[in-house]
């Protein structure tokens, strides 16, 4: 973020990239979870503490897709973004893209611990 904004805390660079016109900004912080900012509140989404770290590439993008699927789904912010975290941890725990199912995702928001 700070290459785009110039802005090094995140929190800064999400209020700046909405004052850009982005709607909803979404900021992964790993272990530390995402922060989702939509002009009028930052919502603070955990992470999932994974079984087991195997490939943590494409995790960024596992969690925009599934928080993209859920909005287009109709589900709120906190939603979507605990949806799309859990798919992240599902990720993290294999090699190669994402691979599990729906109801793989909803087990993992039932049953994972939260990190912090």
């Amino acid at each position: 973020m700070e290459v785009l904004t110039g802005l090094s805390d995140p929190h800064d660079a999400a209020r700046k990239l909405h004052e850009w016109g982005v709607k909803e900004v979404l900021v992964t912080l790993g272990s530390m979870g995402s922060l989702i900012f939509d002009g009028s509140a930052f919502h603070r989404i955990p992470a999932y503490k994974p079984r087991q770290v195997i490939d943590a590439t494409g995790c960024g993008d596992t969690y925009t897709i599934g928080y993209l699927y859920q909005r287009a789904s109709g589900k709120d912010i906190e939603a979507s973004g605990r949806f799309a975290a859990a798919m992240s941890t599902l990720k993290i725990e294999k090699s190669g893209p994402f691979s599990g199912s729906k109801e793989e995702v909803i087990q993992c928001m039932h049953t994972a611990q939260e990190m912090y």
